[in-house]
């Protein structure tokens, strides 16, 4: 069981930072904070043994870990996408979206500690959760999004709806649109806190000044 929870933080964060190559297979985690960085080394070590990895940078000079294709084709095979997330519908595999609750805290901990944004000013406290897709797929970013808010309700964290974020045109003349929601309420922050497995120093921290004390 042990095993399934840290699978299930893995392909979250093929879901976010990280990526399985379309033709190679090997798993790539593109993230600039060190304890994510180590948190994934350490559950590849403990489900596949002593695997090797390249460490490198992203164009924009962001910390890139490299793994076996061993890892890649595993996830994969665990329903974790193949190839650029944003040209492909994105669906939860159903052993994750209708998992036990240490399942889909596991997997939800690892999107939120990759691209959640948590704001704790005094004047917007909330956690938003954004993704995009290619304009011709917002119906299947609607319901990937659809998929996290449902896993988030079964933890009792409640949201609001799927609003649109932004649209952007890329230099091949495609357009990107991003949609996003939103968790607001201190009583929905307590619940995030106590219910989903975070991992993300700054976050955590960030989290803890949104939620009442005592």
């Amino acid at each position: 069981m042990a095993n399934e929870i840290e699978i299930a933080r893995l392909v979250g964060h093929v879901f976010g930072d990280g990526s399985i190559h379309k033709s190679k297979q090997y798993f790539i985690y593109t993230n600039s904070n060190e304890k994510l960085q180590q948190v994934v080394q350490q559950i590849i070590e403990q489900v596949f043994g002593k695997i090797k990895f390249n460490i490198g940078t992203s164009i924009s000079e962001t910390p890139r870990y490299q793994y076996s294709n061993i890892v890649g084709k595993f996830l994969a095979n665990k329903g974790a996408p193949v190839g650029s997330k944003i040209f492909q519908p994105t669906k939860i595999p159903e052993w994750i979206s209708e998992g036990s609750e240490e399942i889909k805290s596991a997997f939800l901990g690892a999107i939120f500690d990759d691209e959640g944004n948590f704001r704790d000013s005094k004047n917007s406290r909330q956690i938003v959760f954004k993704s995009a897709k290619v304009k011709g797929l917002k119906k299947e970013l609607e319901q990937y999004l659809s998929q996290i808010i449902q896993m988030l309700n079964d933890l009792g964290i409640k949201t609001s709806g799927i609003k649109r974020d932004q649209i952007k045109k890329r230099k091949d003349g495609s357009e990107i649109v991003s949609l996003r929601f939103w968790i607001t309420g201190r009583e929905n922050f307590k619940k995030f806190q106590e219910k989903i497995m975070l991992l993300h120093p700054e976050k955590i921290r960030k989290l803890s000044n949104m939620v009442p004390a005592g």
